[in-house]
């Protein structure tokens, strides 16, 4: 079992000022993160045993964060995540409540942010 100060925040958004201001905010909270500005990236350059929580934007090109999460699911990767979008729909949260997932528009408030992961982080894997 990994402990919280193992775990990682994964941040998956192909804009790279969200990135940052995530990684800032989470670094102010001692929080352990790394971003990626793709799907593709993600998959190709992460350790999903160290996954403590991932913060997914759902408008990405090629990959959206909803099909990255629909993927991780079949995987069995059952990592807590939150999907952001600055522009969403009804049928965008449902379809991430049923992959397990909460939905926050962006920019997220940092308080809920911070709730989110800290939650996430302390669960047991």
């Amino acid at each position: 079992m990994s402990s919280p100060s193992n775990r990682l925040v994964f941040v998956v958004d192909d804009d790279e000022a969200v990135r940052e201001s995530i990684l800032v905010l989470l670094d102010a909270e001692g929080i352990a993160a790394q971003a990626f500005a793709s799907a593709r990236d993600f998959l190709a350059g992460v350790d999903l045993g160290r996954a403590g929580c991932l913060i997914l934007d759902v408008h990405m090109p090629e990959t959206s964060g909803i099909e990255l999460l629909d993927e991780l699911r079949r995987r069995g990767v059952a990592t807590p995540v939150v999907v952001m979008s600055g522009r969403s729909d009804h049928t965008m949260v449902q379809a991430a409540q049923r992959l397990g997932a909460t939905m926050l528009a962006k920019p997220p408030d940092d308080e809920v942010l911070i709730n989110l992961i800290e939650t996430a982080l302390a669960a047991p894997m």
